[in-house]
């Protein structure tokens, strides 16, 4: 089977790509500065496949649903904030969704919405043929500290490929200055990693709407004058190798996200048997059991309390407790669902 891979960001899909490329013949769409070369690329692409996979609801793949008489079967995945474009697709085109797990309520709540706010203009139903799915976690990369390493060093992380907005990153900096506050006798520490300096062309985001918010973190930061030793900047992204040993030392994820899709970091430092704190976002609970959400910046910083305030054994145990749920979510047997749907789907097709 010839797979048309279409995707502007194919960093989430190391895993699928293996595992399609494995079984089946697969090319990458190229993306082109020049547009009307981009769109040359697309129709010969289109052209050559039997299938067409369009990773993320926005562009070139809200234009290819529109092409009338393809003849191609088309499935979608959804992974996070493209949701917000899903009436921008054609879905009358589409023969397979694919959605991870804590966005499908989102878009349900979404087309809801629609529904009541514009009846006059009724939306398309989704695919018959979908899979609730998330990309997953590299299990076999991120693992478990040896047991001579489980030592807690009171070392929370807050980790955003990109600070913006919707990150929440000045709200858990305020977070934490009330824990040690209220927990200082504690060495607790907070590393916040991700984009910082420069870097302001995000691609939803317009330049000045990022800079003045990095700007208001750096002087919140500077206002609440931590003591030395307490909050810890890595303005850039770790290389995966060495977030992969990075994750280890972690003792608490805080996700103060207002919403998240799976959250690949937090996932993989929670492999590495750290402990979650989670925003309660619509769709969390699709990913982590209650204990580990929480409603309010104070719950969650009192939840914070209470893990320091277990002995080392407990620790040990709740670190074998995250890393036993985050196996459920193993991201190669999660790229092998999703081959053997888009088989289905062709298959079916046909018919």
């Amino acid at each position: 089977m010839k797979i048309a891979f279409f995707s502007t960001n194919t960093s989430f899909c190391e895993h699928l790509l293996e595992e399609l490329s494995r079984s089946h013949t697969l090319k990458l769409w190229e993306q082109s500065p020049n547009v009307q070369l981009g769109w040359a690329n697309t129709l010969k692409l289109l052209d050559w496949c039997d299938v067409a996979y369009l990773e993320w609801m926005q562009l070139p793949n809200i234009e290819i649903s529109r092409i009338q008489a393809l003849n191609k079967p088309l499935i979608v995945f959804c992974h996070g904030r493209d949701v917000m474009y899903h009436t921008s697709m054609d879905w009358r085109s589409i023969e397979g969704l694919i959605i991870q797990d804590a966005q499908y309520p989102r878009l349900l709540r979404l087309r809801a919405e629609w529904t009541k706010n514009t009846p006059h203009l009724p939306l398309p139903k989704l695919p018959k043929k979908t899979l609730i799915k998330s990309l997953g976690v590299d299990l076999q990369t991120f693992l478990p500290p040896r047991p001579s390493q489980e030592l807690s060093s009171y070392h929370i992380v807050v980790h955003a490929s990109w600070i913006r907005p919707v990150k929440r990153i000045y709200a858990a900096i305020q977070q934490f200055y009330d824990l040690i506050q209220l927990d200082g006798d504690k060495p607790w520490k907070m590393t916040l990693i991700g984009r910082w300096k420069g870097g302001y062309e995000h691609p939803t985001l317009a330049p000045d709407e990022r800079w003045a918010y990095l700007t208001a973190c750096n002087e919140l930061i500077e206002q609440l004058d931590f003591p030395p030793g307490r909050i810890y900047l890595k303005p850039e992204n770790f290389p995966r190798e060495i977030w992969a040993q990075f994750a280890k030392t972690v003792d608490v994820y805080w996700c103060t996200s207002a919403w998240e899709s799976f959250g690949v970091s937090m996932a993989e430092v929670c492999a590495c048997g750290g402990y979650p704190l989670v925003n309660d976002y619509l769709g969390a609970d699709k990913v982590y059991p209650e204990k580990y959400r929480c409603k309010t910046p104070y719950e969650m910083i009192q939840k914070t309390i209470e893990w320091g305030n277990l002995g080392s054994e407990e620790k040990v145990k709740e670190r074998h407790a995250i890393r036993k749920h985050m196996e459920q979510y193993d991201a190669k047997q999660a790229a092998k669902e999703i081959r053997v749907f888009i088989e289905d789907v062709v298959e079916n097709y046909k018919r």
